[in-house]
């Protein structure tokens, strides 16, 4: 008894990591989300055209995403000593995440060749329901209060407060309102919830 329930939590585990990872890298290349957020305003503020920061907000996430990207170079953006220290910072978070990706798809393919070898597909029924259920309510718990949680968020993954950008030396926070950082929480997190939706069915028809 006790072993099946560990043995179906590492399933959901490696289900729901494989997910999630996979939502935050969508999420991080879904470059529309910003150019939403890029109103008329947000680029009178900088002084540049809509065109000239989207080829300074690729070149950022380039920088972010390409392991054999080592400098950040912006054409029309500078950034101070704090500024660059915090980016690197993300730089790694979004490696580790990109690793994390990797492997937990890997591991999840191999796990649905398993289940789907020896037909227990029951056994991540109750697992897939239980994450299906709990994303929704992270995203109204979340929302609620989106800033307290964003702060929070910052505070467990990085151990100084260089992320607190003075936009008189880090003007890129210019141009990254605290909406585009709402929308990308809400479409990962929307994006995790259609990937449980669509295993679930999955699971559940095989059964049946």
């Amino acid at each position: 008894m006790a072993i099946g329930f560990w043995r179906r939590l590492l399933y959901t585990l490696i289900l729901d990591i494989a997910g999630l990872s996979s939502a935050i890298f969508a999420t991080i290349n879904a470059v529309f989300l910003f150019r939403i957020s890029l109103t008329a305003h947000v680029a009178r503020t900088v002084g540049m055209s809509v065109g000239k920061i989207m080829d300074n907000y690729y070149q950022l996430i380039g920088y972010l995403e390409f392991p054999w990207v080592h400098k950040l170079r912006l054409s029309d953006f500078s950034f101070s000593e704090h500024g660059l220290t915090h980016m690197a910072e993300v730089k790694n978070l979004f490696m580790v995440n990109m690793i994390v990706m990797v492997v937990s798809i890997f591991a999840a393919i191999c796990l649905y060749r398993y289940i789907a070898k020896n037909q227990k597909w029951w056994e991540l029924v109750g697992g897939l329901q239980n994450s299906m259920i709990l994303v929704p309510i992270v995203i109204v718990f979340v929302s609620i209060d989106f800033d307290h949680w964003f702060i929070l968020f910052h505070q467990a993954f990085f151990n100084n407060n260089y992320w607190i950008f003075d936009p008189s030396i880090d003007p890129i926070i210019n141009v990254l309102p605290d909406s585009f950082f709402t929308s990308c929480f809400i479409f990962m997190f929307g994006l995790f919830e259609l990937y449980l939706l669509i295993s679930f069915w999955v699971a559940k028809k095989q059964v049946n």
